[in-house]
């Protein structure tokens, strides 16, 4: 992928990150924006990340994305925060969190998921607009037949 792509990838994660800073302020929405929306966020952003600084294909970055979301719902599960004397508020422990829910994974998957999509379907064509699809250029193909 040439540099602009990856460019574009880290210019939409610092997008992200604003929106998941101004819902985690409150400037954004209220509880369930916070607690849905931003799941399924936060996972976008971090696939972001990984496109813009690796070569890691569109689903390996989308389904490392959500394992690192599980992880860090796991470890919410245990309470590693609190374990390692983070004071409550810290941005350590704002940043990991210290509640775990099932549903938070469920929104892990559905982030994952739509960034595979936009990833696939949006910044792929757009990045590169010359490849057509394969839909496209198999009816082109049989179009121009004589």
């Amino acid at each position: 992928m040439p540099i602009s792509g990856r460019a574009i990838y880290l210019l939409l994660a610092l997008l992200v990150f604003l929106i998941e800073f101004a819902i985690a302020k409150g400037w954004i929405g209220g509880m369930f924006i916070r607690g849905s929306v931003g799941d399924i966020l936060v996972i976008i952003l971090i696939h972001c990340v990984f496109r813009g600084i690796s070569q890691v294909s569109v689903s390996g970055a989308a389904i490392t994305a959500c394992a690192l979301g599980f992880l860090v719902e796991g470890l919410q599960a245990i309470h590693l925060a609190e374990l390692l004397g983070w004071p409550k508020g810290s941005v350590a422990y704002i940043v990991l969190g210290n509640t775990f829910s099932i549903s938070d994974l469920a929104m892990y998957v559905i982030g994952a998921i739509l960034a595979y999509t936009l990833d696939q379907t949006l910044l792929q064509k757009w990045l590169n607009p010359a490849q057509p699809s394969p839909i496209s250029s198999s009816s082109t193909a049989q179009e121009h037949k004589p």
